[in-house]
């Protein structure tokens, strides 16, 4: 009879076995036999995967994406020339839900939050088991109005928390516990908060404005505490860029009107003082002809370990800037995302199931 030695081996030499392989190795394994799934549902909680980029394509009543790994090489183990060959397609997913209209995202850790800012639907995903659920809605929610959402980890208690803002009121909803808490808003009540909450440092971060003062500023949600916080720009007098985080820092990205992208680096959280300009690249070179570039949109997706930057330009396409050549060039490796408009995420896949979180009505798709 034979044995099956790799089932038998100690639960920490399994998991470093397992954390060695990419995330479709990782998924084809648990499908293997009955046993390796058993095996997965044991240690899979202690395997760490690399960051993948997740692309959300944006459209009416759409929630279709694809997931890319990322290789990422030291610079003197690097012997290619473009990142293009780093990245490497995984899957296309389309996730169900019973919503119409723009669907925005936003991502935890393995986790999704997708929602409507108009209309109802609030689902939480993951997109590596393919599970989702349908969050309910505070009792005092009021149709049709414009609402923002955060999801993100608490530091200490780890614990999954989503983040809802409107005019009137703001709340949490832990998840596992099923019920929705109001939150004081202060000092971010007078602020209406714009864009995709972007987290950092275990704190969810937007851009915010105060119409009444003709004040922009950022605001910060500490998911531990609960408690709201503003902070500054960075020295420029632009107000078009946006948030991103890069190794562990937030930055803001704009494309300056002397054809440069610009990207700020807070070297020190919440550290005013410590806004430094860590990019400027010309966009020499790079066909932007068919774009506003008065308002075109810059993201800042990933830095690689040899200095060249992944990002996203006017929604549309990828572009990456080599450190090493001082340029930028688009990268191809989407193909027909070039046409569409979507929006592009870092996110830590995982195999950590819905059930595990205490939340009920998990469904598989």
């Amino acid at each position: 009879m034979e044995v099956d030695y790799f089932t038998n081996l100690p639960s920490e030499i399994t998991t470093e076995i397992l954390s060695r392989l990419s995330i479709r190795s990782l998924a084809i394994s648990k499908s293997v036999c009955k046993s390796w799934r058993d095996l997965f549902d044991v240690v899979k909680s202690k395997i760490k995967t690399p960051p993948a980029l997740v692309l959300f394509y944006r459209g009416q009543d759409s929630t279709r994406c694809k997931i890319i790994e990322i290789e990422d090489e030291d610079e003197d183990e690097a012997d290619l020339e473009s990142h293009d060959l780093y990245y490497h397609p995984l899957t296309d997913l389309v996730i169900p839900h019973r919503s119409t209209g723009l669907i925005q995202c936003v991502t935890a850790n393995a986790l999704l939050l997708f929602y409507s800012p108009l209309l109802r639907g609030i689902y939480i995903c993951n997109l590596i088991n393919r599970e989702y659920t349908e969050l309910s809605y505070p009792d005092d929610y009021t149709p049709y109005q414009s609402l923002q959402f955060g999801f993100g980890v608490s530091k200490i208690s780890r614990k999954y928390k989503v983040i809802w803002i409107n005019s009137d009121f703001h709340c949490v909803y832990t998840l596992g516990r099923g019920t929705w808490r109001r939150v004081e808003a202060d000092p971010a009540s007078v602020y209406s908060l714009l864009g995709r909450a972007i987290s950092c440092n275990h704190n969810l971060h937007w851009t915010a404005y105060d119409s009444r003062n003709n004040i922009w500023t950022f605001c910060s949600f500490d998911v531990e505490t609960e408690c709201f916080d503003i902070f500054s720009y960075p020295p420029t007098g632009d107000r078009s860029g946006s948030l991103s985080v890069l190794r562990d820092c937030l930055c803001y990205s704009y494309y300056a009107r002397n054809n440069e992208i610009v990207i700020w680096m807070m070297k020190e959280y919440q550290v005013d003082e410590s806004w430094t300009v860590e990019y400027k690249m010309s966009t020499a070179g790079l066909d932007i002809s068919n774009f506003n570039t008065r308002y075109m949109h810059v993201a800042a997706i990933k830095l690689f370990k040899d200095g060249d930057v992944l990002m996203m330009l006017d929604h549309s396409i990828l572009v990456y800037y080599s450190n090493k050549t001082r340029t930028l060039r688009r990268v191809n490796m989407l193909k027909d995302a070039d046409a569409k408009k979507g929006y592009a995420q870092i996110f830590n896949p995982s195999l950590l199931s819905l059930k595990s979180l205490g939340l009920k009505n998990v469904i598989l798709f």
